[in-house]
């Protein structure tokens, strides 16, 4: 007969609830404890159930349970959202020593039908048995290590910061699983008060940051409970707020965008303009972003943010009071837009402006992030690019997405006006809206001087929506032969309707190119991502049962779509639906020119056609007299080869030079 130990007799206990199925039945090893200063598990269980947000929008529910232990501490977790009616359902169980030293971490994927261990790391004797999407190593682990899946459940980074602070609060603490192991620092930022009712809480206030591309935060009370959790780990931006103080919410958000603001102005600090004030660019080529010829040699002065005059050299003096800048053998371009983003987190805005994207269309933030990141950013009080807002609504129902929802005309109308009263210049619609609100937020933005873009709500056809009032359409939602008489009849109404298109061409490429196909091979910039997104975002990218060339013949259907209609005259703005940072804007134009657009057309619709359908065109868009000194200096001509455009060396906003490579070290990317 053997005898387990109390311990072995708990791990073998978590391991029966969470397995399923012969892969997820494991092999332990004896488990020792690792050496630690010693500090008490708490006396008695919590058990706290936590409100989960995702792009503000309520979705579901973590609950959890701290419990004390012969020998420490275990946690359990059950985390369920739904997004767009796809169930996010996992389940956590992790079993801690003294001084909550891991040694046995389940994550259960949990459907209607089945559970699937999708982390499992076993901690014995220095080593971690790491098994995370099927994968299994050994790894070794220096003193302080920890087991954390990365971004959710949300409970485990509790865990987490209570074992750093058992531990002395060290500078790093490494965890698994990782790279083999990657390196996680935190930080007790201070304290921010909340009141709710007649109490008055003081929520400590931390930063993770390592486990995921982006800082990551999280509240503690005094009792060493969760009160609210940020992260956008998994894509989109998700807070957890704990049941009690969901009558706060609103301060908790405005919390939540204050202490982003700050960590994006220590950022900003980073680095500093090369040069600013009055500037004169001397010897570059000039693409102005008219369609007009290059002009080679050109001289661009500039003073107090604004472009003074832009033209040859010969008739274009350089005043004497003015920093004379050699870019000769260089081209000088517009500053890019992304007409399709999500600022969902605060390093968005340093990666942007490090890629050349010097304006922005938010297409869908929480609201309390996304205007006080605006508002901060023309203060310049941090660092960022232009950013123009449209306002996301949806249908009712528990499929919905974003913060909100309208089922009647009355109800779109309000909501439309809420956005307009936080300066949005767009709407943008959602699956779920009824007809007949459609039309009454279409009426409604145009009487407040705003425009409509978005998808094509389930309840419309293309035509329709269009009809109904959408001034733009987001994605490429054209299923008819364009080459056909149907086909042409659409083209000829999207041009009588001015009607704006946004493809976002690269963000397909991403989700169904075939998972056999090396990102790299499209997106040269991978290999300066930071190694957490690519561990843990961008791995998941792609299709597992698409061949590449099932892929390659789907991407050349909708490319021959975009060429059709671009050379119809239909607009044809750039933009990503997230993807990478900058990096999927070069990718976008890319693809344009594989359509079939010129290099010119291609770099024009992340320029000046995209300032036009933003109504910025007097202001924004090309190299011109009078207009905002945004512009790109790059090592080599777009035109020649348009993925020129990744070559770039200096970045201006509002007439402050910038170094690209400092901007993008900045914002964790690698050199």
């Amino acid at each position: 007969m053997i005898t387990l130990s109390a311990r072995a007799a708990l791990v073998l206990a978590l391991a029966a609830l969470t397995a399923s199925g012969p892969s997820a039945s494991p092999v332990f090893r004896p488990l020792v404890p690792q050496p630690s200063r010693s500090v008490p598990a708490a006396p008695t269980v919590v058990r706290d159930s936590l409100r989960l947000y995702y792009v503000g929008r309520m979705v579901g529910w973590e609950r959890y349970e701290v419990t004390p232990a012969e020998h420490g501490t275990t946690l359990t977790a059950d985390f369920d959202y739904i997004d767009r009616g796809r169930r996010n359902h996992t389940q956590l169980s992790l079993a801690t020593g003294a001084a909550w030293t891991p040694w046995h971490l389940d994550v259960t994927r949990v459907t209607d039908t089945a559970s699937t261990i999708i982390t499992r790391v076993e901690v014995a004797d220095g080593h971690a048995t790491v098994n995370h999407g099927g994968t299994v190593s050994d790894v070794v682990l220096p003193t302080v290590a920890f087991a954390i899946a990365p971004a959710s459940p949300v409970s485990q980074h509790l865990a987490l910061v209570r074992y750093w602070r058992a531990h002395g609060s060290p500078r790093v603490v490494t965890v698994v699983p990782g790279a083999p192991t990657n390196d996680v620092t935190i930080t007790r930022q201070g304290v921010d008060i909340v009141t709710v009712g007649s109490r008055r809480d003081t929520l400590t206030r931390h930063s993770i940051e390592g486990l995921v591309w982006g800082t990551e935060y999280l509240w503690l009370d005094s009792s060493d409970r969760i009160a609210m959790f940020s992260t956008a780990g998994g894509g989109l931006m998700l807070k957890a707020v704990r049941a009690d103080l969901l009558p706060a919410h609103d301060s908790l958000m405005a919390i939540g965008a204050r202490a982003a603001m700050a960590d994006l102005a220590v950022i900003s600090a980073r680095t500093r303009p090369l040069a600013s004030g009055r500037v004169a660019l001397v010897g570059a080529t000039l693409v102005d972003g008219t369609g007009r010829p290059a002009v080679p040699g050109a001289t661009i002065v500039i003073a107090n943010g604004r472009i003074i005059a832009a033209g040859p050299a010969a008739s274009t003096p350089v005043p004497p009071d003015a920093r004379r800048i050699d870019v000769t053998g260089k081209t000088v371009v517009p500053g890019l837009w992304d007409m399709h983003a999500h600022l969902h987190q605060l390093e968005w805005a340093p990666a942007y402006m490090a890629a050349g994207v010097t304006s922005v269309r938010d297409m869908g933030s929480e609201l309390e992030f996304v205007t006080v990141l605006r508002k901060s950013i023309e203060a310049k009080r941090v660092r960022g690019p232009n950013v123009f807002l449209a306002g996301l609504i949806d249908g009712p129902g528990p499929n919905a997405f974003g913060e909100f929802s309208a089922a009647t005309p009355a109800e779109g109308r309000a909501i439309v006006r809420r956005y307009a009263a936080n300066g949005f210049e767009q709407m943008k619609l959602y699956s779920l809206l009824a007809p007949d609100v459609v039309a009454a937020i279409c009426d409604e933005a145009h009487k407040l001087g705003l425009t409509v873009t978005g998808h094509i709500p389930n309840s419309l056809t293309l035509m329709a929506a269009i009809d109904s009032g959408m001034d733009q359409v987001a994605h490429l939602p054209v299923r008819a032969d364009l080459t056909s008489d149907s086909g042409r009849r659409m083209i000829a109404h999207f041009k009588e309707r001015g009607t704006v298109f946004d493809p976002t061409a690269s963000w397909g490429e991403i989700g169904g190119h075939s998972a056999a196909e090396p990102l790299e091979s499209f997106q040269p910039g991978a290999r300066h991502m930071p190694s957490v997104f690519l561990q843990f975002r961008a791995s998941g990218w792609g299709s597992t049962t698409t061949d590449t060339a099932t892929a390659h013949m789907r991407l050349a259907r909708s490319l021959a779509n975009i060429r059709i209609l671009h050379e119809a005259g239909v607009p044809i703005v750039a933009g990503t639906d997230e993807g990478v940072p900058g990096f999927s804007v070069y990718r976008e134009l890319e693809l344009y020119v594989k359509a079939g657009f010129t290099p010119m057309d291609a770099l024009r619709a992340a320029t000046a056609v995209s300032a036009r359908a933003m109504r910025r065109d007097k202001d924004l868009g090309t190299v011109e007299a009078g207009k905002r000194a945004d512009l790109l200096v790059l090592d080599a001509n777009p035109l020649d080869d348009i993925s020129n455009i990744r070559r770039l060396r200096w970045v201006m906003k509002d007439g402050a030079l910038f170094e690209s490579a400092a901007l993008y070290r900045a914002a964790g990317f690698r050199p």
